[in-house]
Formats: C-alpha cells, structure tokens, sequence
C-alpha cells in the first residue's frame, strides 16, 4: 500500500488491480492489471505437461499485482506475478507498471523479472525490485526499461528507501515449514 494525500493505494492480488480508498472508505478500481502472455514453445509445453497441441499458442495470465509505490510524478508503480508458474519455465514475465493514478492508463515499463515482489522508487524515478525466486534485487534507471543486478541475497521480498538507504527483506520463506524456525531478515544497503 501507499498513500497520496486522503487517498491509500493498495495492491489487490486478489482482484488483480490497483484500488483506492478514500478518506470515507470508498473504494474504487483505479487500475485491473493486463495479462503476462507467455508464447508456449515446445519446452514451456514439455516443462508444464501440456499437449502439443498449445505448441504456437499464447496463454494470457492474470497479472497479479504485490506492491504499489508513488513516484516522482505522482503515477503509481506496480510490481506484478505472472499469475503461473514462478520458476522462470514459462518465462520471465514479473514486471513493474506505470499507472496513471487518475486515468487508470497502465503502461508496462519493466518486463523480464523473476518473481517480482517488492518494489521502491527513489525521488529521482529509479525503481528497485525485489525478485523473490531470482534471488536479487535489481535498479532500473529513471526512464529506462533494463534492469540490472544491484544485489544478489536470498529470497527477497520487500523494499523500501528511507535514510539514503535501501531496506530489504530477505530469506522471507526460509523456516515456514512446520516445526523450522524463522529465518527472515532485514538488510540495509547504501543508494548507488
């Protein structure tokens, strides 16, 4: 979630949109996610049992979206999941998207992430991205659409800025099986 003014944004996995709630708890669509579309070659086929029949096809996913930030302008960010399967063999298909707030527009500025969990945006428009199954955390410079590794760590899951420092969660699903003991950490790194 995030905030502008009266306003919080939130990041509806479960709807696959981008809702606001206003100051008297009205809650309004700004935003439903598009489809992740993974082309299905014979090794996706293969790597999910399907038919050789869906080998040429696309198959559009229902885009789930897990953080939302505010950035310089005013437009919401949005790090999204493919909504399948998580481990690269469809695809890379995470991505962040660009919402205007006001108009509902979305425009995919991000492509190629692996798990695309968490999400902060620098005052200058750089977006940082936590891919939890990727095992990173990647920059993507202010108004480009490449991201490049800034730090390998262990299944991150959320980002934020704050004292010139990047914040992370890290190791968020080791010690979630019955009877393991937690292991989540919290890690801090220096803005490059």
């Amino acid at each position: 979630t995030t905030s502008i003014g009266d306003t919080v944004y939130v990041a509806d996995a479960g709807a696959n949109a981008v809702l606001a709630i206003n100051r008297k708890g009205v809650v309004s669509t700004v935003a439903v996610l598009p489809p992740a579309v993974a082309k299905v070659t014979g090794k996706v086929a293969r790597a999910n049992g399907l038919p050789a029949c869906t080998v040429g096809s696309r198959y559009r996913f229902e885009a789930v979206p897990t953080d939302v930030e505010v950035g310089p302008g005013g437009d919401l960010y949005v790090t999204s999941l493919p909504g399948g399967p998580e481990d690269g063999s469809v695809g890379r298909l995470g991505s962040v998207l660009r919402v205007d707030r006001l108009s509902g527009d979305t425009t995919r500025v991000v492509r190629g992430l692996l798990s695309a969990t968490g999400l902060a945006v620098a005052g200058n428009g750089d977006l940082y991205v936590a891919e939890l199954f990727g095992g990173r955390i990647v920059r993507v410079l202010a108004g480009a659409s490449k991201p490049t590794t800034l730090r390998r760590v262990t299944m991150p899951g959320d980002l934020e800025i704050a004292g010139g420092r990047l914040w992370a969660t890290t190791e968020v699903l080791v010690g979630t099986e019955p009877g393991q003991r937690p292991g989540g950490k919290v890690r801090s790194f220096p803005l490059p």
